[in-house]
């Protein structure tokens, strides 16, 4: 448990700085120069990511759904509004809860324990009640936040407070359905489906439980890394599987209707990369389309497999802790150390790839610490949201890496959300941020 708490330290002091400003880089050095040699497609496929339609989101039910989707945005982008979530990302708050958006609404579960419902088009705040009492913090675990329309479509939301509780709540009339206590601390997200939770806790255990009742259907040991660091991945259902992002580049993929195990792989580390990404724990969301899950390591792996017979279809030494973005025949992953690329679903070779800074204060004690981090990629217009340490949002064209245009909105939380034509920023001071 104490390697645990260790790598959570560390990890929140890569996090932890709440500031807005803007970071002077002129001090800093890079720490790691990419030498890989990449393959690329031929010629004529370099400039064209073939894309899927463009698509208007109505409902987002569980955190990132729309990492899988080619969002309606305008371009120019103009602010609409912004609030307050009363939250920010600190030394006790490494990581903040990811929204959601149902029926034109935003709901944001703050690492406090309060429940916001906002209308999405004019930011006001319907209402907001406190769920979770006495969070003095949350580096065990950040409080989750999903969703679904139950049969007569009201609108139930469950959660869990990052340690050791779950609650089933009716957005319709503000009450508790059901509220259970566990024994060991919730990791990483919920997802929800039409009669069931999934979720990990701490000690390697994943659980399903029916939605209606909080009772536990089955549970499945996994195991679990003593090293494995802090996150809010959650697993990703695939037709009749379940892929689960675990620790120590470990992931699973079982059976949806008892929990069997069906297949597991590892996905080894990256030893050129500073020591944090070594563990090389799954902090991104897996992607899961037309029979093949595409899972994202910290330690620096990106890997395609085809989810039935667990053959590794193509791995490429590029990999990060945001989850990746896909549309049609393209994957776009945020890699560690500033790299951007925009990979070919088919052949796991590269579209093009895009390297930003990736500095280090030579003059700060805790220097080793200070890794440049990029939020995204969120797919909006056949364009690219990324956004840099200083809060910068760059406009990336999908199809050839250029970048159009940017916005300064603030150093983010979590990445981009696209949402009925509009797209939303959570900032680390707690900042909900809408533009259209």
């Amino acid at each position: 448990m104490q390697s645990k708490i260790f790598s959570i330290i560390i990890l929140s002091l890569l996090l932890g700085c709440s500031s807005d400003n803007e970071i002077d880089t002129t001090k800093y050095v890079s720490i790691y120069e990419n030498s890989v040699n990449f393959n690329f497609v031929n010629e004529k496929d370099k400039n064209n990511s073939q894309l899927a339609d463009v698509t208007n989101i109505k409902n987002i039910y569980n955190p990132e759904d729309y990492q899988s989707s080619n969002a309606i945005i305008n371009f120019p982008l103009k602010k609409l509004w912004e609030i307050n979530t009363n939250q920010v990302i600190n030394d006790e708050n490494p990581l903040l809860p990811k929204p959601i958006f149902i029926l034109s609404n935003v709901y944001i579960l703050n690492n406090k324990g309060t429940l916001f419902k906002i209308d999405g088009s004019s930011g006001k705040i319907i209402w907001q009640k406190t769920v979770f009492e006495d969070l003095e913090n949350t580096v065990i675990g950040t409080p989750s936040l999903s969703a679904r329309l139950s049969q007569d479509k009201n609108i139930i939301l469950y959660l869990h407070n990052g340690f050791d509780e779950l609650v089933a709540f009716n957005e319709a009339n503000g009450t508790k359905i059901w509220s259970n206590k566990t024994n060991l601390p919730f990791r990483g997200g919920i997802t929800v489906s039409e009669n069931s939770l999934f979720l990990s806790d701490f000690e390697g255990n994943f659980y399903s439980i029916n939605n209606e009742n909080g009772k536990v259907k089955w549970s499945t040991f996994l195991g679990n890394d003593p090293d494995s660091i802090y996150t809010n991945a959650r697993p990703i259902l695939a037709d009749d599987k379940i892929i689960i992002p675990g620790t120590g580049g470990s992931f699973f993929v079982i059976s949806k209707d008892k929990g069997e195990v069906l297949w597991t792989e590892n996905i080894s580390s990256n030893k050129q990369l500073p020591k944090l990404f070594h563990s090389g724990d799954i902090t991104a969301n897996p992607i899961y389309d037309n029979n093949v899950g595409y899972l994202v390591s910290q330690s620096g792996v990106t890997a395609a497999f085809n989810i039935n017979t667990g053959e590794e279809l193509w791995n490429i030494p590029v990999g990060g802790f945001e989850t990746p973005s896909f549309s049609g025949e393209s994957l776009f992953v945020n890699g560690n150390m500033g790299l951007l690329v925009a990979i070919d679903t088919k052949t796991g070779n590269l579209r093009w790839k895009n390297q930003f800074p990736k500095y280090l204060n030579e003059d700060s004690y805790f220097a080793e610490k200070e890794l440049a981090l990029y939020k995204g990629p969120t797919l909006v217009n056949s364009h690219i949201l990324f956004s840099n340490h200083n809060g910068r949002i760059m406009i990336i064209d999908a199809n050839t890496g250029e970048e159009k245009d940017s916005i300064k909105v603030g150093r983010l939380a979590t990445s981009p959300m696209p949402a009925e034509k509009k797209v939303l920023f959570l900032t680390v001071n707690g900042k909900l941020i809408a533009y259209e």
